[in-house]
């Protein structure tokens, strides 16, 4: 709903002919389609309709008969920026009901919502100047900003959107026109789209719409059904026929990619006659059955009554639509609520969805989740309220705020973010480091001040978490250091000697080496309730482990495991060990743990917080120990928290196995060791083979090409391995065309598992038609345990209407049905010859996510698939959980190995960073191939620290705060702050 398009002066002779294209729109007979927005156009005396000549003169810099503002070097004058224009785009159903219906009260609902992200993006207007020597950032608040409202698009479909223009210019305090710096305004785009959104969704609730909201953040009209919005939808069906041409989608393609889409679908506009289009969408409507005046939900949801005897709207107790309301017409009016009492709610599900996946979060991705969230009731200064009680009623915890300098030597503003060097310290930081030599507190205070107010710290951003996450991981640690002595050795220093006597390797019989052998002893004589056996990847620890069981259950142990994973679970149990998933182990009413147990707790690096605490209190009370075993390097937990890197660091007794034996050739196995301690830019150097190959498609078809050119023996032993579920699917795809699989099998319904929250499972909006549900567990609705239920509609109110296998329509409310599962299916061709993988875990037939067939019949109902030394019949009569397994991204390729590793590396990915690149080149034995689209970017891209955070993060920083000066503000003993090397020092950075 928000595009941003940069104006040059090259554009110059056809920006104001477009934009005044808007007067002669059907509803701009009244002047409001061109408006002046903004402070500085106030200051200007800018008001009311937007005058052509006047907005000519500004976009070439004369803002007055003195003043004549130049944006760049007269020999680069054609690519002199004179704004940009952000169009904002309103609903398809919305537009059809303004534009082709007449409705001018949703036309200025859409005005008052442009107006409302233009006053917020205003509050992000600064400029940058230079006085003696130093460079500055002024907070100015102050746009010039013309807006026209199109009624059209290019495919003279109705399309109610406005370009406002922000022209390249805003005012100083001291009455100085600079150019304006739009770092800002472009890093903030979602932001105000979400503005715009939630501004126009309210404003429609208020004249009595009722709304139809989806999991992506948007919204329309209800009375509208799907096949009406497509039929009015010329436009963007020529911009995803082009996407789908590339192999994309609106949600897997980039902004980028979606601009290009547009970009070369765009025709020219012609002129029209406005009364005849308007006829003719009028006659379209008819044929197509709209009811303008219709308020109903359209849908087969507005009919379901569930089986439980639901009211129509399925709503329970606490069961509200997503934005707050209760929706039912068929109970008795009650009492609304406050305002407040709204945003305090949508500030909660913001606070708990975010926190399942990261203790701490930015105050922007809070802002976000609880503005979409609140759609239809909810403004930005609503959520900021909220955001604010919930801080001092003391939900959330907020950290000091954090201050990055500007780099002198990158502050001309072409790359704001490669302009920030250096740390970031709070303030009370950056005064202690400007405190030396003789400058006292105070004239360090007024210099950190200075800095701030100009600009030339800037802070990095709100960050918060809450009391719950960092009570959470108090406890995991204190639960650890409880245990500590806690537990009286068997075993004595001769025994153990004894059994590594016959077990420890040398030149004429393999068996443990000296870390390994060192391990099994500390696991064995051991006081701790709670240890770790740390270790890089490959360097035996499953090996080790095995050796531990055999001389503990020597000795009257009983030796068990957990693992994350159901393939992990597997692996373990191959090696001889009893094993349990985490989540199954949780589930158990027996637990089978006694004081006499001891448990492995395999891959401990992804166990989220709240798995790790439930975990160690069952081990606390029965008296059991347990080792974890794991690596912090590796890929962390799709939870929220890293404890066990929290639990290394607090000095649980740990015991390291560093030594990999999983490479062969000595320059990949170098490779490893340097990705291993956080140098991945070095280790790049000693990779079997980099390929750059900038097209996506083109990579895709490298890797393909690569994998489908070995042996079929080869072909087992190799890895394909990538960052992204899109370019897993396109390479899988691929593959399977490569190897002359493509035509030759029968397509089936493949489940794949949508990213949701819990948070988010408990509202109908952030499900989709078409998904499958499976439930955890039976429910009185008539839901029941593991079948599939396709989701036919998703309102209205918190409601969904499901069909199950058997052609019952049930309606549900998520808000009661919590242990749900959900699914996007595909249709995806299976042929035999097929390399699959299991996506869910299955006890009954002893199946794991992640298991590996190799297809060998196929049917209409069933396939035959073997693997492991098992032959395993799949019901293909429903969707089945499985998909193609040449590519795994890399979380599905952790704990596999592998002779060679194929690896995609987009470098413009978040999917790539420090762990991700180590996980994904410790796969393999003998070679890694590493693919990607820049390789002059890669060493940035693979150093890239994961986000992976803890909740004492926060408080830890404070208390160093409290530590290093005290009370009275004096700085104490203790350690201090990194001083800024690579910038000369604080006085450099600060300007001084």
């Amino acid at each position: 709903m928000l595009n941003i398009t940069t104006i040059k002066r090259q554009n110059v002779g056809k920006v104001v002919n477009y934009y005044a294209d808007s007067a002669d729109d059907y509803y701009a007979k009244d002047g409001s389609a061109m408006q002046w927005h903004g402070q500085g156009a106030e200051v200007l005396g800018l008001s009311g309709t937007v005058e052509q000549r006047r907005f000519a003169e500004l976009l070439d810099g004369r803002i007055d008969q003195q003043t004549h503002l130049r944006r760049t070097k007269p020999s680069e004058a054609r690519k002199e920026r004179l704004g940009y224009d952000l169009t904002f785009s309103a609903p398809k159903g919305v537009s059809l009901q303004a534009l082709v219906h007449g409705d001018e009260k949703i036309i200025a609902a859409h005005d008052k919502a442009v107006a409302a992200a233009v006053r917020e993006a205003e509050m992000l207007a600064a400029a940058r100047y230079t006085a003696k020597g130093k460079t500055s950032v002024e907070r100015t608040n102050k746009l010039v900003v013309a807006t026209f409202r199109h009624e059209t698009s290019r495919e003279v479909d109705p399309d109610l959107h406005t370009h406002a223009f922000v022209l390249n210019m805003t005012q100083r305090h001291n009455g100085e026109w600079r150019a304006l710096v739009n770092d800002g305004i472009v890093h903030s785009l979602s932001h105000l789209g979400n503005v715009y959104k939630a501004e126009l969704a309210k404003e429609l609730e208020r004249q009595g719409f009722l709304l139809r909201y989806d999991r992506n953040g948007t919204f329309d009209l209800a009375h509208f059904t799907d096949h009406q919005i497509h039929e009015f939808s010329g436009r963007r069906n020529q911009i995803d026929a082009q996407l789908a041409a590339w192999g994309l989608d609106r949600e897997t393609a980039t902004p980028s990619q979606r601009d290009r889409a547009a970009m070369q679908t765009r025709e020219r506009k012609t002129a029209i006659d406005r009364d005849n289009v308007r006829a003719a969408w009028q006659a379209r409507a008819k044929e197509l059955g709209i009811d303008f005046h219709s308020r109903e939900w359209a849908g087969v949801g507005k009919d379901g009554v569930g089986k439980d005897g639901a009211e129509k709207d399925g709503l329970g107790k606490d069961d509200v639509s997503a934005d707050g309301r209760n929706r039912s017409r068929t109970r008795a009016p009650q009492i609304e609520k406050p305002l407040e009492y709204h945003a305090d709610q949508t500030v909660r599900f913001a606070i708990r969805s975010l926190t399942e996946r990261q203790a701490i979060v930015t105050g922007e991705a809070l802002l976000a989740v609880a503005l979409k969230h609140g759609y239809g009731r909810l403004s930005a200064s609503d959520i900021r309220a909220a955001i604010d009680r919930a801080k001092d009623g003391g939900h959330l915890i907020k950290e000091d705020t954090l201050y990055r300098s500007m780099n002198p030597a990158r502050r001309d503003g072409k790359d704001a973010k490669a302009a920030l060097g250096g740390p970031a310290l709070t303030r009370e930081q950056w005064i202690a480091e400007l405190m030396t030599g003789n400058r006292t507190r105070e004239q360090a205070k007024a210099m950190v001040d200075s800095g701030i107010a100009k600009g030339r710290l800037q802070d990095t951003g709100t960050r918060y978490t809450t009391h719950i996450a960092q009570r959470r991981e108090r406890d995991i640690l204190a639960l650890e250091r409880a245990g500590r002595l806690r537990i009286e050795a068997r075993l004595t220093a001769q025994q153990i000697d004894a059994y590594l006597a016959t077990r420890t390797r040398t030149d004429e019989r393999p068996g443990l080496n000296v870390e390994q052998a060192r391990a099994v002893a500390r696991i064995a004589d051991t006081t701790n309730q709670f240890m770790a056996v740390p270790g890089f990847a490959g360097v035996g620890k499953s090996y080790m482990m095995k050796s531990a069981k055999e001389l503990l259950e020597e000795h009257g142990y009983h030796v068990s495991a957990l693992a994350p994973y159901g393939s992990q679970k597997k692996a373990l149990e191959e090696s001889g060990i009893e094993t349990r998933t985490l989540q199954s182990f949780l589930k158990a009413k027996n637990k089978k743990l006694d004081g006499n147990t001891v448990v492995f707790i395999d891959e401990a690096g992804v166990i989220p917080a709240r798995q790790m605490l439930e975990t160690m209190k069952v081990i606390e009370a029965t008296g059991a120990r347990a080792v974890f075993l794991g690596d912090t390097a590796q890929t962390k937990a799709i939870e929220a928290g890293k404890p066990f890197e929290q639990l290394l660091a607090a000095g649980m007794q740990s015991t390291e196995i560093r030594t990999i034996q999983r490479q062969k050739h000595p320059e990949l196995l170098k490779a490893v060791e340097l990705a291993a301690v956080g140098k991945a830019a070095a280790s790049l150097a000693h990779i079997t083979r980099v390929r750059e190959v900038k097209d996506s498609n083109q990579r895709y078809s490298a890797i393909v090409q690569a994998y489908a050119g070995l042996a079929p023996a080869e072909r087992t032993e190799t890895l394909v391995i990538t960052g992204t579920n899109h370019s897993r699917k396109e390479i899988n795809d691929g593959i399977q065309r490569a190897l002359g699989l493509k035509g030759t099998g029968i397509e089936y319904t493949l489940l794949d598992r949508l990213d949701t929250t819990r948070a988010e499972r408990r509202h109908s909006k952030y499900y989709e038609k078409g998904a499958i549900i499976i439930p955890e567990r039976d429910y009185r609705s008539g839901l029941k345990r593991g079948e599939q239920y396709t989701v036919l509609d998703t309102g209205p109110g918190n409601r969904l209407t499901v069909r199950g296998a058997d052609g019952a329509v049930l309606t549900v409310s998520p808000a009661q049905t919590t242990q749900l599962s959900v699914y996007k299916p595909e249709r995806t061709e299976l042929a035999v010859g097929d390399q699959i993988k299991i996506t869910r875990n299955d006890k009954d037939r002893d199946l794991a996510n992640g298991d590996r067939f190799t297809v060998k019949e196929i049917r209409e109902k069933e396939i035959i698939v073997e693997g492991g030394g098992r032959r395993i019949t799949l019901d293909a009569d429903q969707a089945m959980y499985a998909s193609l397994a040449y590519a795994s991204t890399v979380h599905s390729a952790q704990g596999l190995t592998c002779d060679k590793a194929l690896i995609n590396l987009e470098t413009r990915s978040l999917t790539t960073a420090k762990d991700v690149y180590y996980v994904a080149v410790s796969r393999a034995r003998y070679e890694a191939e590493i693919f990607t689209d820049d390789g002059k970017r890669l060493p940035a891209a693979v150093s890239r620290e994961a986000d992976k955070t803890a909740a004492l993060e926060i408080s830890q920083l404070q208390r160093h705060v409290e530590k290093e000066h005290g009370k009275n503000g004096q700085a104490l003993d203790g350690p201090k702050a990194p001083k800024q090397k690579e910038q000369g020092g604080p006085d450099m950075a600060m300007g001084v």
